[in-house]
């Protein structure tokens, strides 16, 4: 072996010894940074006022309570907020999830012609591109003519509007790299449009359709453009009760952190649940693009 050849390995084997640690102390760093909000988060709720006021700040608190999360349910509304947060969420991935892939299959396997499919699916695009805020204005009076303001119903209309484009979008990618086969055997059995939709073609994309459930959901319940303009009392989801905590006084921070933990479980808990159906999505997702 030659002397360049032994430098050249004695090299690379330097780098590789080097880059290990390096790589372990990069993805420490980085977990920390990730995580340490979320943890500044929840000892934040259990901390006493005396402490998440203290300058310098308390990183490791002293004394625990729980009276955060009463004041938060009594005094705040949390658990109505919770509920109105759970229905808007829900039905918004109800109604998008269903007529959003029934639409994505049609543009896909429909009797429409190929140019005005592309059409539509070019429009679906240029909704997604506009910001929500530009038709505030419009929104809130139709919804108040139409007498739906603090209303669930109302918030729902609106965020399966915003998201339905999107779900759209990703599942005219799924639909479209099913086998279309299986779509011509299931014609040729007398399998209506319908039928092949629900018991053919849609089992097959099982993973991208719960990928894009799941986004919709977490966009949904993190809503708060329209949440906070749509809404009164009644129908204020928690995002919008969050806000309020914000007052010309100063920050309510225990009662805020306390709701800001009940408002990050559910989405944790659904994607734990969900996880494997969500990353095979999205992995199939990012190979069909």
């Amino acid at each position: 072996m030659g002397r360049d050849a032994r430098l050249m390995k004695s090299g690379n084997y330097l780098s590789n010894f080097l880059s290990f640690p390096v790589r372990v102390i990069v993805m420490i760093l980085l977990f920390i940074v990730i995580l340490f909000p979320f943890y500044w988060l929840v000892t934040n709720a259990f901390k006493v006022e005396q402490e998440y006021f203290a300058d310098p700040p308390v990183i490791f608190p002293t004394r625990i309570t729980f009276q955060n999360f009463t004041d938060a349910v009594v005094k705040y509304g949390m658990l109505k907020g919770l509920m109105n947060s759970i229905f808007i969420a829900a039905g918004t991935t109800i109604v998008t999830t269903l007529f959003g892939s029934m639409a994505a299959y049609t543009l896909i396997n429909g009797a429409l012609p190929k140019r005005f499919k592309q059409i539509l699916a070019g429009w679906f695009l240029i909704q997604k591109m506009y910001p929500a805020v530009v038709v505030a204005v419009p929104v809130f009076y139709i919804i108040r003519s139409i007498r739906l303001m603090d209303s669930v119903f109302a918030l729902i209309i609106m965020n399966a509007s915003f998201n339905l484009p999107l779900v759209i979008l990703l599942m005219i990618g799924f639909y479209a790299e099913a086998p279309y086969e299986v779509e011509e055997q299931s014609m040729l059995d007398g399998c209506s449009l319908l039928q092949r939709f629900i018991f053919v073609t849609t089992p097959m994309v099982k993973a991208g359709l719960v990928a894009t459930a799941m986004l919709t959901f977490v966009y949904s319940w993190n809503e708060f453009l329209y949440a906070v303009i749509l809404t009164v009392n009644k129908a204020k989801p928690l995002t919008v009760i969050i806000a309020g905590f914000i007052t010309d006084k100063g920050l309510i921070w225990g009662p805020m952190a306390a709701m800001g933990c009940v408002v990050v479980f559910p989405v944790l808990l659904v994607m734990w649940l969900m996880q494997r159906d969500f990353i095979s999505g999205i992995s199939a997702g990012a190979l069909k693009g």
